[in-house]
């Protein structure tokens, strides 16, 4: 990913510049985005003192479109999910919604087993939403309630994880990844981005052009590289597979959708943008297209906070 010349909070101003309309909403999340990366940056050297660290990447593994936290049970991270949790349970303590449930997740995430949280890690990991449901009704939490917070826990855990590995994304060399979904832990994307054009090395004068796809992992906070005619999802792939949703005015801001399937991902175009946003803030800064996608009956590849309409 290129890096970002915003952080969170420039990001979510930037937004609110534009669209006045997304400030409370905006502005209650971006302490939970902010605690969860320091969270995720505490416990890299946590987990390297643990010598917890990411499979190492097999290129024949990820040819099978298997991501390198398939077979990881998630043992030894009990700890840090503890670790997270304290960090970000006070800033949960502030939305009325989950004040009847704080008792429930406290117990949860500070008091009970290392082994229920890891237990927790596995579920999100596999997809399974029956598991996720069975450990939240273990514990006295409705799913929906369980499944937010986890979302930023296990989130910091994961972004800890791959924060720490030697490797910057070897997924993209040769196109070794060719997946829709993340290749470190599996999940769908939360955004995407289109590239601007890079200036050849071996010529100043030369430039690419630049529009090449990304997707962004909003759960382990991973980067891959994609093809921009086929669709993360089914997988459909030719020139009237993807279509693009976008305002007139749209500073870059559009929604990309199968025409099979009905999925879609928000995406910005950084070829029309002068700075580069933080991807994780802007994601939920783009729910005024969720919304319209919404009413085009069109499903997000990612289920997360913001467009659960």
């Amino acid at each position: 990913m290129p890096s970002p010349s915003l952080d969170i909070d420039q990001t979510i101003s930037a937004i609110i510049r534009r669209r006045p309309v997304l400030e409370p909403v905006l502005k209650s999340f971006a302490p939970l985005l902010k605690a969860r990366d320091e969270a995720a940056s505490g416990l890299v050297p946590v987990l390297g003192a643990a010598s917890v660290r990411l499979p190492k990447f097999d290129r024949q593994k990820a040819r099978a479109g298997i991501p390198l936290l398939a077979d990881f049970p998630g043992r030894g991270l009990g700890e840090a999910i503890r670790m997270a949790a304290e960090k970000l349970l006070p800033l949960f303590a502030e939305q009325a919604a989950l004040q009847p449930h704080l008792a429930a997740l406290e117990k949860f995430f500070l008091a009970a087993a290392e082994d229920d949280r890891e237990a927790l890690l596995e579920a999100m990991l596999v997809g399974s939403a029956e598991s996720q449901a069975k450990i939240a009704e273990k514990n006295g939490l409705p799913p929906a309630v369980l499944n937010y917070v986890a979302e930023f826990v296990i989130s910091a855990v994961l972004r800890a994880l791959a924060a720490a590995t030697d490797e910057a994304n070897p997924w993209d060399e040769e196109a070794a990844w060719r997946q829709g979904y993340c290749p470190v832990c599996g999940s769908f994307p939360s955004i995407a981005w289109l590239d601007r054009p890079k200036a050849d090395k071996k010529n100043a004068f030369l430039a690419g052009g630049g529009g090449k796809k990304h997707y962004h992992c909003q759960l382990c906070g991973s980067n891959w590289a994609f093809r921009r005619s086929a669709c993360p999802a089914c997988e459909k792939e030719g020139s009237e597979t993807m279509e693009i949703l976008r305002e007139t005015d749209s500073h870059g801001e559009r929604i990309d959708w199968c025409a099979h399937c009905r999925t879609y991902c928000p995406t910005i175009d950084l070829r029309e943008v002068f700075d580069t946003p933080n991807m994780d803030a802007m994601a939920p800064g783009m729910m005024h297209l969720d919304i319209v996608a919404s009413r085009n009956r069109l499903q997000p590849l990612k289920y997360s906070f913001w467009n659960m309409f």
